[in-house]
C-alpha cells in the first residue's frame, strides 16, 4: 500500500485566486477527496489588501458559480462564517491535509486554522506562502506588511509541529502572470517601466501555472514533503532585464526611474495613511534590496526535486502576457527628454506617463 494514501483527504482553503486552480488541480487527480473551505462572506476572488493595491490582476469570477462548478467536479464545499478556531476545526474534520490559499490580507487567520487543524487532527498543514520569505527592513520604521507570513512560519515550527502538525512552506517568487505587472512597475499596455533604484539585483520568478503544478504534486507527496521548506524558481532575473524585454528597447526608452530613498519617503507616507497602494512600493523596494530572490542567502533550490515541471522562463511568461496584452504602439506615445524623477509620487500613480531615461 502506497503510504501516500493515508493523506488522500485534502482541504483546501480558500476558492478564488490560486485556491481555485489548486481545487482544479487536485481534483484532477482522480484520487483524493477534496474539499473546499471558504468563507461565507467572501464575494469575488479578490479581497482585502490584494483588491485595493492592485497587486493582483484576475478575473472577477462569480463565487456561486465557482462553488457549482466546484460541486460539479467533485469537491465537498464547506463555509466558515468566521476565522476563528472552533469554525475551522469544524470545517476540517475528517482531514488529513490542509493547504491554505488565503490572500495576503488573510495571513494571520492561519494562526486559528492552525488552531483548527490540531484540534480536530489534520496531521499536515501547508501555509499561503508561494512567494517571497519575510525579512526585515532596517531602514523601515514599522513593522513590515509580510510580516505576519514570518509569525504563521514560527508557530508551526515551534508551536504545532511538536503537537504532530506537518508542515511545508513553499517559497517560489513572483508570478507575473498573477500579479498584476504593474504592481512591479512593468506597464505593458503602454510599453514603458518605472523602476525603483538599480533594478539589478535578481528576482526570482515562477509563473502561476508552475505553482499550481509545484503545489499538486507536493500534497502528493507527503512523506519526502513534510517539516521541511521548498524553494522552487522557475528562472532568476534582473528588472532591468525584464524591463527591457517590457519596454522593447535597450536604451531605457520609455523607462522612469525613481531612487530609493524617494521611493522610501512615498512609502512611510502612504503607509502611515494605510493606503494600500504603499505594498506597490514596498514590493519594488524589496526587489531592490535583493529579497524578491529566495534563495539570496545561497540556500539551494529544490527543482531539481521536481522534473516532471516544465518550467517557464520569466521572459516567456512576460512575452506572453505582452501578446495578449492590447496598447498604444510605440510611435504613437509622445517622448518626453531622459531624466530622473524628481518625486516619488509616480511611484504610486504614474501609470499612462511615458519617460526617457538613458541611464538605464
Amino acid at each position: 500500500m502506497d503510504p501516500n494514501c493515508a493523506f488522500d483527504r485534502v482541504a483546501v482553503v480558500g476558492t478564488g485566486g490560486y485556491g481555485w486552480h489548486f481545487l482544479c488541480a487536485l481534483l484532477a487527480t482522480k484520487r483524493l477527496y477534496v474539499r473546499a473551505v471558504t468563507s461565507a462572506t467572501e464575494t469575488d476572488t479578490q479581497s482585502g489588501l490584494a483588491k485595493q493595491s492592485g497587486l493582483v490582476k484576475q478575473k472577477r469570477i462569480d463565487k456561486q458559480k465557482r462553488l457549482a462548478k466546484l460541486r460539479e467536479m467533485g469537491a465537498e464545499i464547506v463555509e466558515y462564517s468566521e476565522a476563528r478556531s472552533e469554525a475551522f476545526a469544524s470545517a476540517f474534520t475528517g482531514i488529513h491535509t490542509v493547504v491554505s490559499a488565503v490572500g495576503l490580507s488573510g495571513v494571520t487567520s492561519q494562526i486559528a486554522m492552525i488552531d483548527g487543524a490540531l484540534a480536530t487532527g489534520v496531521r499536515w498543514f501547508i501555509p499561503s506562502e508561494f512567494g517571497v520569505a519575510h525579512y526585515a527592513s532596517a531602514w523601515m520604521p514599522f513593522p513590515s506588511p509580510l510580516a505576519p507570513k514570518t509569525d504563521v512560519d514560527q508557530y508551526l515550527r515551534e508551536h504545532a509541529q511538536p503537537r504532530g502538525l506537518a508542515h511545508t512552506i513553499i517559497y517560489t517568487g513572483l508570478a507575473l502572470d498573477y500579479l498584476d505587472p504593474a504592481s512591479i512597475g512593468l506597464k505593458l499596455a503602454s510599453r514603458s517601466a518605472t523602476l525603483v533604484g538599480r533594478g539589478g539585483t535578481p528576482v526570482s520568478f515562477t509563473p502561476a501555472h508552475n505553482v499550481v503544478q509545484l503545489v499538486c504534486n507536493i500534497v502528493q507527496r507527503p512523506n519526502e514533503m513534510m517539516n521541511r521548506t521548498i524553494r522552487f524558481a522557475a528562472s532568476t532575473h534582473k528588472m532591468r532585464e525584464l524591463i527591457k524585454v517590457a519596454t522593447n528597447g535597450e536604451h531605457g526608452e520609455h523607462v522612469k526611474i525613481v531612487c530609493v530613498e524617494e521611493a522610501k519617503a512615498k512609502f512611510c507616507e502612504l503607509a502611515k495613511r494605510q493606503d494600500p497602494r504603499a505594498f506597490q512600493i514596498y514590493s519594488r523596494m524589496l526587489i531592490e534590496e535583493g529579497l524578491g530572490q529566495i534563495n539570496h542567502m545561497n540556500e539551494p533550490l529544490d527543482n531539481a526535486m521536481f522534473p516532471d515541471i516544465d518550467a517557464e522562463p520569466v521572459r516567456t511568461t512576460l512575452e506572453r502576457l505582452i501578446e495578449n496584452t492590447h496598447g498604444e504602439p510605440h510611435e504613437q506615445i509622445k517622448p518626453t527628454p531622459a531624466h530622473r524623477t524628481s518625486t516619488a509620487k509616480s511611484v504610486t500613480d504614474g501609470l499612462g506617463r511615458r519617460f526617457r531615461d538613458l541611464n538605464l
